[in-house]
C-alpha cells in the first residue's frame, strides 16, 4: 500500500491565516535577519568542497525524528548546491529514509556493495532520485526488508557511489553504540544529533555528548550540531533552559518547531512545511556543512 493512502489529510505546516500573514510581510519588506541569514547560506552552498562531505543524522533512540530530518538536511543540499548529492539509509532494519523521500527502488545498497562502477552513470543504476535533485541509496527494496548488513557492506556500497558526489547525508539506525552507527559517525566530516524536544530528549542528548566525551570520541563534538525536534505543540518542556543546558557544551542547538505535515509521517513536500521549521531546517544544515567544510578528515 503507498504511504499516501495512509495519509487523510496533508496539511500544510502552517495555517492558512499564518500563511496569508507571512506572505504579507514578504510584499511589504519584513523579514530583514531571515533575508540576511538565507543570504549567508546561498553563499556557503557555493563553496567548493575539499573532497567529498559525509554527514551523518544520529539519535540516541527511536522516535526522535532522526529520518525526517536526515531527509530535509539532504533535500536542502540538493535544492541549493549545483554538485550532486545522496542520501544513504544506514537503518539496517526497516529505513523509511526512501519512504520520506518519496522513492521506491528494486535495488538496494546489498546489489551495490562489491560493485566498482566506473561512473556514475553506472552507480546511478542502483539510485533512486528525488524531484530536488536527491539521489537515494536505499537498504531495503521496493520498501521491503533486504536484510542485515555490517558496516563493511555499507561502507563498500557507500565507496562505490561517494566518490561520484560531493556530499552525502547518512541517516543511521537508532542509537549509537552499535558497530554500524559509530564506524558511520567515525567516518563523518559532520553530525547532526536529532533529539526529542521534551525534557528527557534533552537530558538524552546530554547524555550522548557526555558518552563521546568519555570514550575517546572527543572528536566528533566539534563536528556536532544538535536539532531539537518538537512533535506536539510543549506545554510544560522549559526548553529554554534545555536549550542552555545543551549550549553550555560548545554546541549549536537549533529548535525545530512543531510542523503538522512533518508530523503526518508520509512523503515530505518542501512546499508544505511551515516557514519556521525550515528556517530551522536551514540553519541546522548551514551550522553542520560549514562544519564538514572544515573537518580535517579527508
Amino acid at each position: 500500500m503507498p504511504a499516501e493512502d495512509l495519509v487523510r489529510r496533508n496539511q500544510h505546516g502552517d495555517p492558512l491565516g499564518r500563511r496569508v500573514r507571512q506572505n504579507v510581510r514578504r510584499v511589504v519588506g519584513g523579514g530583514g535577519g531571515a533575508a540576511r541569514e538565507m543570504a549567508a547560506f546561498a553563499e556557503l552552498m557555493r563553496h567548493s568542497v575539499p573532497g567529498a562531505r559525509q554527514i551523518a543524522v544520529a539519535s540516541v533512540r527511536g522516535g526522535a525524528g532522526k529520518t525526517t530530518m536526515a531527509a530535509l538536511v539532504a533535500t536542502e543540499l540538493a535544492r541549493h548546491r549545483a554538485d550532486r548529492v545522496l542520501a544513504a539509509d544506514a537503518d539496517a532494519e526497516l529505513g523509511s529514509l526512501p519512504l520520506r523521500l518519496g522513492v521506491r527502488s528494486q535495488l538496494s545498497l546489498f546489489e551495490l556493495a562489491g560493485q566498482n562502477p566506473r561512473t556514475f552513470e553506472e552507480a546511478a543504476q542502483f539510485l533512486s532520485r528525488t524531484p530536488d535533485g536527491l539521489f537515494v541509496l536505499s537498504s531495503t527494496r521496493d520498501g521491503r526488508i533486504a536484510g542485515e548488513f555490517t558496516l563493511e557492506t555499507f561502507q563498500s556500497a557507500l565507496n562505490a557511489v561517494g566518490r561520484y558526489v560531493a556530499a552525502t547525508v547518512v541517516d543511521c539506525g537508532a542509537g549509537i553504540l552499535t558497530e554500524l552507527n559509530r564506524g558511520v559517525i567515525a567516518g563523518s566530516h559532520g553530525l547532526v544529533l536529532v533529539t526529542p524536544g521534551t525534557v528527557d530528549g534533552a537530558l538524552s542528548a546530554r547524555g550522548a555528548l557526555e558518552w563521546f566525551a568519555g570514550n575517546d570520541q572527543q572528536a566528533v563534538l566539534p563536528r556536532t550540531v544538535i536539532a531539537m525536534v518538537s512533535h506536539a505543540p510543549q506545554v510544560g518542556a522549559d526548553l529554554e533552559r534545555a536549550h542552555q543546558m545543551l549550549t553550555a557544551w560548545g554546541l549549536p542547538v537549533v529548535s525545530v518547531p512543531y510542523d503538522r505535515h512533518l508530523a503526518t509521517g508520509g512523503s515530505l513536500d518542501m512546499s508544505k512545511i511551515s516557514a519556521a521549521a525550515r528556517a530551522a531546517v536551514i540553519r541546522v544544515v548551514h551550522e553542520v556543512f560549514s562544519r564538514s567544510l572544515s573537518a580535517g578528515m579527508s
